[in-house]
């Protein structure tokens, strides 16, 4: 019929895979494309090689139900025209992960022949666009382990310019994103701690103002068992509120409480200025503002 354009895999007896029609625009519908024609996305900060065991879960996970969830994805020309310099990490891939990353590295391991694919170019409208997806993608779903999660953040805001743009384009606040980044100035061997769960991120916050060869020596100290001082003035506290008039159980309660406070206070940092800087890290500015004007308030006053 003249004038009626024909795709000549319509005519195949097998059905065209995805990258026959590769899409100018985003897709709503999920497709299938080969494994080996869908790119790991280059600038993952999740460390797939360390995460192994979630990987041949995944891998049980398809053989035994498929794949439930589709990977979004990026045309390879949409990938390329913001980011020119990975076109020798992609090599031949028609498309480009956003999404996916360890159901990919799952397919592979099972030898999948396909991907449930849905395709999202407007994910590669910038290179803030793409870092903020691929960054959103791993601190929404799952928790990456804080080093990972920093190198997320560094990128972006490398991508964005600042660290408050950054902080919009994840909707946290940007006390958290500079927290994050003064991970990065951690020593190797304090990271290493904190990436195993060894330490948790409370006992790291403000340790990047220690000389790099010292921290491991800081951490150290800072995790060792309360001294024998401090041990004394909560029990003489504990002690002093436990008066004649209550109860045991009041006594106990009031016991509780005291020492709570206490390995609160040594959390934050045992000083007003430690105490400060790691409440700033945390809360929103007019949430300081709140406990600022709490913290005045005489006890006699009025409550609202």
């Amino acid at each position: 019929m003249a004038g009626k354009r024909v795709n000549l895999s319509d005519l195949a007896s097998e059905s065209a895979l995805p990258e026959a029609r590769k899409p100018a625009i985003t897709e709503l519908t999920p497709r299938s494309a080969r494994v080996q024609q869908v790119a790991a996305n280059p600038l993952n900060t999740r460390d797939l090689d360390a995460d192994r065991a979630k990987i041949e879960s995944i891998a049980e996970s398809l053989k035994t139900h498929g794949q439930l969830q589709p990977c979004a994805v990026v045309s390879r020309d949409a990938f390329l025209r913001i980011y020119p310099e990975h076109e020798t990490t992609i090599g031949s891939a028609v498309w480009v992960q956003v999404t996916g990353g360890r159901r990919r590295a799952a397919a592979l391991l099972v030898d999948q022949p396909t991907l449930e694919i849905v395709v999202k170019n407007n994910l590669a409208d910038s290179r803030e666009a793409w870092v903020s997806a691929t960054a959103a993608e791993n601190l929404d779903r799952e928790n990456l382990d804080p080093i990972e999660e920093a190198r997320a953040v560094q990128l972006l805001v490398q991508e964005c310019g600042t660290a408050k743009a950054a902080s919009a384009r994840l909707s946290r606040t940007p006390p958290w994103v500079t927290q994050r980044l003064n991970l990065l100035k951690l020593a190797p061997e304090v990271q290493s701690l904190l990436r195993a769960g060894e330490v948790p991120l409370r006992d790291v916050r403000d340790l990047h103002q220690v000389p790099a060869e010292k921290q491991l020596h800081e951490l150290q100290q800072r995790r060792q068992p309360p001294n024998s001082e401090l041990t004394a003035v909560n029990q003489t506290a504990s002690s002093s509120e436990a008066l004649p008039g209550n109860s045991t159980e009041e006594n106990r309660q009031r016991a509780s409480r005291r020492s709570a406070v206490a390995t609160a206070i040594q959390r934050l940092g045992g000083t007003p200025e430690k105490i400060a800087e790691s409440l700033r890290s945390e809360l929103a500015p007019v949430d300081l503002q709140l406990l600022i004007d709490r913290l005045q308030r005489q006890p006699n006053d009025v409550t609202e």
